[in-house]
This record gives C-alpha cells, structure tokens and sequence, in this order.
C-alpha cells in the first residue's frame, strides 16, 4: 500500500529522472529535484543523503527498463535459423523504438553520458551497459558474419539512429521539427529501420 513516505520518494525519483534528461546530471542540483518534486530540500536528502546516490537508482531504473524491452529478442536472435533470427532482430529494433517512444527520458540520459555527464561515476557501463549491449552485439553477429557485416557496428548504429530520431526528430520541410509524437512520420521511421537492418545484413526487401 502507498503511504505518504512512499508518495515523496516516488516524486523524488520522478523529479530527477526529468531534470536529469532535460539538463543532465552535472547541471542538476538537489535543491532543483527537491523543488520540482513539490518538498523541501532536506527531504529530498533524506531519501537520498546526495546526488550520486539519486543517479545511481535513476539510471538503474532505466537499465532495468531497458533491459526489459530488449533482451528477449536479442536471446531469440542468437538462438534461432536465420529466418527466425531475423525476425527477432525486426523485433529488437520496435521493442527499442517502442520504448524510446514511451520513455524518451532513458535515450535523453544515456546520450547525456555520451557526452561526458556524469563522468566521475565511471563504472555504469562496464557493470550495466556492456554485458547488456554484449547480447545485442552477439544477436546481430548471427547474421552480420555470414553478410560480412561489423555487429557492434550494426548495433550502435541502430541505438545511434533510434536516440537521435527520439531526441530531435525531423524537419518536415517546412522548418518545424516533428518526431515520435507524429504516428505516420514514427511508422516511416519504423519501416525505415526495419529497411536499413534488412540491407545491412543483405536480405531483400
């Protein structure tokens, strides 16, 4: 059952999961979670005693999410002839669009690391992101190798494309950005990525 406590953690959480993929990490302060939470600073900090702490349960639930979305296809790849393979690959690529889409705030902090927010909290990849892309690289190495295809150039390449789509969209020839919201525009880019693995790994259309 919620309870008041449980109520303050959970919008603490949410306040810095905004701030922290709107601004990033570095340009967070506690007293701005605090403030878009709705509580006073020394609450914030009594659920989480520092900002580090904060980022590090954010960035877990994002792996988790992440995680969640994506493994099940990247296994099914692995395992499966090369038709079924392929089709598990299709789905990777709309389970991680599906989830960008749904939580733009997951692409928004991992592009922020890539930009070197965060860096004195070195060891997220390397305990969390690299086994995690590991089983995406080695999905795709079913059938990249026979296609003399590079898998953890396949891989990041599709990651790449989906956050940049997620983060800025397109422009729709007119000046204006449009993006993830727009459902026709998000189906092109869907068949798109669907088109760009499929020549990738040098299967017909």
């Amino acid at each position: 059952m919620d309870t008041p406590e449980t109520g303050e953690r959970e919008a603490i959480l949410g306040a810095a999961i905004r701030l922290f993929a709107a601004l990033s990490y570095d340009a967070t302060s506690m007293g701005q979670v605090a403030e878009a939470a709705g509580v006073d600073v020394a609450t914030a900090t009594r659920y989480f005693p520092t900002k580090r702490g904060l980022y590090l349960e954010v960035m877990e639930d994002a792996q988790r999410a992440l995680a969640a979305a994506v493994e099940p296809p990247a296994r099914d790849a692995q395992t499966g002839p090369p038709g079924r393979s392929l089709e598990a690959l299709h789905r990777f690529v709309d389970a991680y669009i599906d989830l960008c889409a749904e939580h733009p705030e997951i692409p928004a902090l991992w592009t922020h690391r890539w930009m070197s927010d965060a860096s004195d909290i070195d060891h997220l990849e390397a305990h969390s992101l690299q086994p995690l892309t590991q089983q995406f690289v080695d999905g795709f190495a079913t059938l990249a190798e026979p296609a003399e295809a590079d898998p953890s150039m396949i891989t990041y390449t599709i990651v790449w494309c989906i956050h940049g789509f997620t983060l800025s969209g397109i422009l729709d020839g007119t000046g204006h950005r449009v993006g993830m919201s727009d459902p026709a525009l998000l189906r092109r880019f869907r068949a798109h990525m669907h088109q760009l693995l499929d020549r990738a790994l040098r299967r017909p259309d």
